[in-house]
């Protein structure tokens, strides 16, 4: 709804048109069955006063205008309920009618929705304020603590669960339909930027969105507002692709470049909660580099298993790491792995495009004989044995010290002196048979270890096996061998998982990254304003889904009739009181 010169604001479309009986029942069923309405009753009702419109009058005009007029601003949401819906949902949400050119009947209509809206925010607003003049920085330094005093806790756990209740809602419609059954629990974390209208803080006037900041894109794209992190469904193997919806299971609008790793593990948690099945999870350079208790050590213990890149500093040779190994991208290596294997992992680091990293693929492949294979798996103390490459009965190199090393320690269990190895007998290799030409000793790499004697050499070529701690590496420790194939294949597929969702939630049918659509200012009300849009998208994603694998029947699957799901969040709800309002007519 745009504002029209000469008239009063707010000015209503001359010629609305008439919203479906059937769309209007489906949102109310959602937005009932989302929870939210028992959580604000019992919110609202410590506040004094009349209570005025209802909070689902609010909620389903926002969904309302976010799925039909694309906008979630207040004036296109109050439009939708007062003018576009028949006089049986006019009676139930508790508006009259009212003469579109009356402009004091529509200003006092638009009243009492505005009125509803910012009740909702107030009372989940951790610190209010003024938002329609700039307050000096030192004022406003209290107001921003308020959203980041908790450190590694959410400040606004009301806010948040209201918010991911919203969006999975369409969520735990599938899930309890069988849309959901042949994902296997992979996921992407990506963090996208909330724009806002504010500006920046000036040395002197803060922004009026205090809590906002600067989020940086991938590509270096600066946007002043919020950061929403946002996990997306996803899979590894091609033969899911279109098996399933790829919805958004969890959202959190945060301040850009804060409690980037808390933030994903507590939509983790959520997810768990809703889905039995964790597998893989995939996140950009933000989260590798997070603090590994605020997101690695979490993200292991509740069930994922991390796939992640690096950045260009995080892949450094550690040399002498533990008993003379060399620790680089996750791996240990033999202290004598060539120089230009080391290089390879620095190239692999710095492509930026999965071709590059294609194109790297052998050359990565060639470090594969100098990692330590496991030789026992970790205790209940965190440690696991490692074995050097070039001992056992597969060894996977040819090393002279290993040589030496096994060859005097087995004369020394028999208590004589070695003797020179007999020469082994020549004999005929099969070319055709791929294990017998990989198991020759001339087809295995040959280390070139220094002169040295044997007391001054590393630990692990005195023995073969050594002890190392399971988090030596936290940070870089993962599942898949990084570089690898199945490594880039997992990335490479998570991560343009969650780049789809993120086209399809900035463009004109979802608006997430357009600021004229969602102008309401403040943290909850972008919090509350994305959550309806993701909702919506999510909607959208089902209803598509159907379609394809053509299931879809509008006469009887509105996804208006949600079946009982368990609710993802454990801690139960205060009774609200009776909801006196009448049940929704019936279309």
């Amino acid at each position: 709804m745009k504002r029209r010169s000469g008239q009063h604001r707010p000015a209503p479309s001359p010629h609305p048109s008439q919203l479906n009986d059937r769309l209007v029942r489906q949102v109310v069923d959602l937005v009932r069955a989302s929870g939210v309405l028992d959580e604000l009753t019992v919110l609202e009702a410590r506040r004094p006063g009349p209570r005025g419109l209802r909070s689902e009058t609010v909620l389903v005009g926002m969904v309302l205008a976010a799925r039909e007029l694309r906008s979630t601003n207040v004036d296109d949401a109050w439009e939708c309920v007062q003018f576009r819906l028949r006089k049986p949902w006019l009676k139930y949400f508790g508006l009259k009618e009212v003469d579109r050119t009356d402009i004091e009947a529509t200003r006092a209509s638009a009243k009492r929705f505005y009125d509803a809206w910012s009740r909702i925010t107030t009372v989940l607003d951790p610190a209010r304020h003024d938002r329609r003049t700039r307050m000096p920085r030192d004022q406003a330094v209290t107001y921003r603590r308020a959203w980041l005093h908790r450190k590694h806790h959410d400040s606004t756990p009301v806010l948040s669960r209201i918010a991911n209740k919203l969006v999975l809602t369409p969520v735990r419609t599938a899930v309890a339909r069988g849309l959901m059954d042949n994902w296997a629990g992979d996921l992407s974390v990506d963090a996208t930027a909330i724009p806002t209208w504010a500006r920046h803080s000036t040395r002197r006037r803060a922004s009026l969105e205090v809590s906002a900041g600067v989020h940086v894109s991938g590509g270096g794209h600066k946007t002043f507002g919020y950061s929403a992190t946002l996990l997306v469904a996803g899979h590894t193997e091609p033969s899911l692709t279109g098996r399933y919806p790829q919805l958004c299971m969890g959202m959190s609008l945060h301040t850009p470049g804060k409690q980037i790793g808390p933030q994903a593990v507590r939509l983790l948690q959520i997810v768990k909660r809703l889905w039995p099945v964790q597998g893989y999870l995939a996140g950009d350079l933000a989260h590798s580099d997070a603090k590994v208790e605020n997101f690695h050590d979490p993200v292991r213990a509740i069930g994922y298993k991390p796939v992640l890149g690096y950045k260009i500093t995080m892949v450094r040779k550690d040399k002498n790491a533990v008993e003379g190994t060399i620790a680089i991208a996750g791996d240990l290596l033999c202290p004598h792995t060539p120089q230009r294997i080391i290089d390879t992992y620095h190239r692999m680091a710095a492509a930026k495009q999965s071709k590059t990293r294609e194109e790297l693929l052998p050359e990565m492949l060639e470090a594969d004989p100098y990692v330590l294979p496991l030789k026992q798996s970790a205790n209940h103390r965190g440690l696991e044995r490692r074995q050097c490459p070039a001992a056992g009965t597969s060894p996977r190199v040819t090393c002279p010290w290993a040589q030496e090393r096994d060859t005097s320690g087995a004369h020394r269990r028999r208590n004589h002196t070695p003797r020179r190895p007999a020469r082994a007998q020549p004999h005929t290799i099969d070319l055709t048979n791929r294990r017998a030409r990989q198991t020759h000793p001339d087809a295995r790499p040959t280390v070139r270890p220094p002169e040295r004697p044997a007391h001054q050499r590393p630990a692990i070529c005195q023995q073969s096996t050594i002890t190392v701690p399971v988090d030596i590496m936290p940070k870089l420790r993962q599942d898949l061998p990084w570089g690898r194939e199945a490594w880039q294949r997992t990335y490479r597929s998570l991560r343009s998982h969650v780049e789809g969702p993120n086209g399809r939630a900035k463009n004109v049918d979802t608006f997430l990254h357009s600021r004229e659509k969602h102008q309401s200012r403040g943290r909850v009300a972008q919090t509350l304003l994305s959550a309806i849009q993701l909702m919506v998208e999510n909607l959208r994603t089902i209803e598509s889904f159907l379609r394809d694998q053509r299931l879809w029947k509008e006469e009887n699957y509105t996804l208006g009739d949600i079946p009982e799901t368990p609710d993802p969040y454990e801690d139960p709800v205060e009774e609200p009181e009776s909801n006196s309002s009448a049940p929704p007519p019936e279309p």
